[in-house]
């Protein structure tokens, strides 16, 4: 028996990072070569990774959310017999045979020593925010094995080094590392456009007093609650904005729209609620499970993922009337709504539509828009008849 590392496999030309999904198998597992045994988030898609060797998973290195460069190890496992190297090259001399020599920990792959990582270093290491890639950089000062006072003697080197300087430095949340990661992969994929148009927003105001003073009724939606309503409404008859673009050469379109809402948290820390099939629901289905959703993300949980089509940022009550909102592919769109302020003595609020051109055109995006401020404007009679489902 030997211990390796399993490495995240290079799976496409150009590709550098990837985010861990889910793990599929647990430490202690055994698992046959060619077993999928982890899925990953790449630029392209959700990918389930193959084990390259039959045996025991013994730690997984990494965490689900993780943020990882191709070729960082996120595994370690307990193989059996001889593990594969790198063929030498064609016509290159062979080396004589070497004579047997008792495995040690840990055996990479790859045929090169590598440091040694106990757990509790590991586990020490993400305390102090310290990622992989940097953990791998630490010198152990007792041969290959790194030991948590290791970790202690880099950390106060690095605060020597800026000794006298005013400032202080932070570990960035995992939330914002996997936002960051996603801002990343959308500007490589993405070609941004922007539109952006003003709409009434006194017919929304008059829906939500509406509920308000109603105290038989099924639900209190917010100011926002109805506008998501009102967009998700509009992707029925703009098939294009609950679609997206699947390589170069394939549009996917899904019957109806699952809707993803950035949620601010504490420390301004940014994560996504989602309502899956959102077009499909009556009014106060709707409402429900928005507010459902936004809880949760409240409490920390983000629920991006690959099937969102159209997300919605609202800055109203933050005073801001205008932005240029950033999209982050998946999604085909990003809708932007901002503080009401008075036109002529009528509420309104500026709209602004960032979609992503490879898929959308001016025209289609206009159109869009419109219907969306269209629905804005006309808030009562679309909300009634929502409720009748």
């Amino acid at each position: 028996m030997a211990i390796v590392e399993v490495i995240v496999p290079q799976l496409g030309e150009g590709l550098q990072e990837v985010r861990v999904m889910r793990f599929l198998k647990q430490p202690g597992d055994r698992v046959e070569r060619d077993e999928h045994i982890y899925e990953m988030e790449t630029d392209k898609a959700n990918v389930e990774v193959e084990s390259p060797h039959a045996g025991v998973i013994v730690e997984w290195l990494a965490k689900e959310g993780d943020i990882l460069p191709i070729g960082a190890p996120i595994a370690r496992m307990e193989v059996e017999g001889v593990v594969e190297v790198a063929a030498p090259a064609a016509h290159a001399p062979q080396p004589a045979p070497a004579a047997p020599a008792v495995p040690r920990e840990p055996v990479a792959v790859g045929a090169r020593l590598e440091l040694t990582i106990p757990p509790r270093t590991r586990a020490y290491a993400r305390q102090k925010g310290i990622s992989e890639e940097e953990l791998r950089r630490i010198p152990a000062a007792s041969g290959n094995k790194l030991m948590p006072e290791d970790i202690d003697a880099y950390l106060a080197g690095r605060s020597e080094t800026v000794a006298g300087a005013e400032y202080v430095d932070y570990p960035l949340p995992q939330q914002q590392r996997t936002f960051i990661y996603r801002i990343k992969r959308s500007s490589q994929l993405v070609v941004p456009a922007v539109l952006r148009r003003p709409a009434r927003w006194d017919a929304l105001w008059r829906v939500v007093e509406r509920f308000k003073s109603d105290p038989n009724a099924p639900v209190q939606p917010s100011e926002f609650q109805v506008f998501a309503y009102c967009a998700a409404q509009a992707t029925l008859q703009h098939p294009k904005f609950r679609s997206q673009l699947v390589g170069e050469e394939t549009l996917r379109q899904y019957q109806h729209v699952n809707l993803g809402i950035a949620v601010a948290r504490p420390g301004d820390e940014l994560v996504t609620a989602l309502v899956k099939n959102a077009s499909a629901l009556d009014f106060v289905s709707f409402v429900r499970t928005l507010q459902s959703q936004i809880r949760k993300a409240r409490a920390g949980e983000d629920q991006a993922d690959a099937s969102i089509q159209l997300l919605l940022t609202y800055m109203g009550g933050y005073q801001m009337v205008d932005a240029i909102p950033v999209l982050v592919s998946p999604a085909v769109a990003i809708l932007f709504a901002g503080e009401a302020f008075p036109v002529d003595g009528v509420p309104h609020v500026n709209l602004v539509l960032t979609f992503d051109h490879r898929l959308v055109n001016g025209v289609g995006g206009a159109e869009f828009l419109n219907a969306v401020a269209h629905n804005l404007e006309n808030a009562e009679t679309l909300v009634q008849q929502g409720m009748r489902g």
